[in-house]
């Protein structure tokens, strides 16, 4: 740390641009000349500082009601939310024959494909990775049983997310799948082919205007809120951004059919 006055110090600490948005633990260990050591331990939260511009310009909500930090924590939880709707979930699925290859498992091929396209970046990290390539990550991820039906992680490297074109090996980033393996199966998020980031960003930035306003909001304290002719202006009141987050997602989604895709 540099130290800018007695007792104070700095240290400048870039997040990587493919860092994965959200909470992070920060310790500080300091050592006294005389050896002692004493340690303090803080959160930051890492997300888009736009998202926060709009979320406060919909919503109206300013600094003095909910501060930045509580409110990034807000809008994570609701990117969350948000990733879990738009993108299309699959679990356990087989992996297809890549055409150029022709063969699945046969003890040495590793290139194969997704029977679903397009691999989303369901971290939101703008990079689309499958597990073993970075202990954050892992917008692919599956296992592998063996002929003894013992369960065994592979190691995935998407080559190509827009037509699933992926490389399996076993865990230590080298060993094909034996031929004589029991299954493998993959689980990841798709695309819709409507995906619009810029349109989900908004629908982020509505989402999370609502969840802070029904935080703010304490409907036991208004005087009038039990009667039934407030109630129904408070509930369309209140729901306002959320019906404007919905008719985004729909429009980058997959379509829903009586509550259900």
């Amino acid at each position: 740390m540099t130290s800018d006055a007695t007792g104070h110090y700095e240290y400048t600490y870039e997040f990587p641009s493919a860092a994965n948005y959200g909470e992070y633990n920060i310790l500080y260990k300091a050592t006294s000349y005389a050896g002692t050591i004493t340690i303090m331990r803080t959160t930051t939260m890492l997300f888009r500082k736009d998202i926060l511009t709009k979320i406060r310009r919909y919503s109206g909500i300013s600094n003095e009601s909910i501060d930045d930090e509580d409110l990034y924590g807000i809008t994570i939880e609701a990117l969350d939310e948000a990733l879990d709707e738009v993108f299309d979930f699959h679990k356990d699925v087989e992996p297809v024959c890549d055409p150029d290859y022709g063969v699945i498992f046969n003890g040495s091929n590793t290139v194969v494909r997704t029977p679903c396209t397009p691999i989303a970046d369901h971290d939101f990290n703008g990079s689309i990775q499958g597990y073993g390539a970075d202990p954050c990550d892992g917008d692919i991820t599956g296992y592998w049983i063996d002929s003894d039906y013992t369960k065994h992680d592979m190691r995935i490297t998407v080559t190509d997310a827009k037509t699933g074109r992926i490389t399996i090996t076993q865990n230590d980033g080298v060993t094909a799948i034996p031929a004589d393996h029991q299954g493998a199966y993959l689980t990841f998020w798709t695309e819709w082919e409507s995906w619009d980031e810029n349109i989900f960003l908004d629908a982020v930035a509505y989402l999370s205007a609502h969840h802070a306003i029904l935080r703010m909001t304490d409907l036991h304290r208004a005087t009038g809120a039990d009667l039934p002719s407030n109630q129904k202006k408070i509930e369309l009141n209140l729901n306002r951004f959320y019906n404007k987050y919905e008719m985004l997602m729909s429009k980058i989604s997959r379509p829903k059919c009586d509550g259900v895709r």
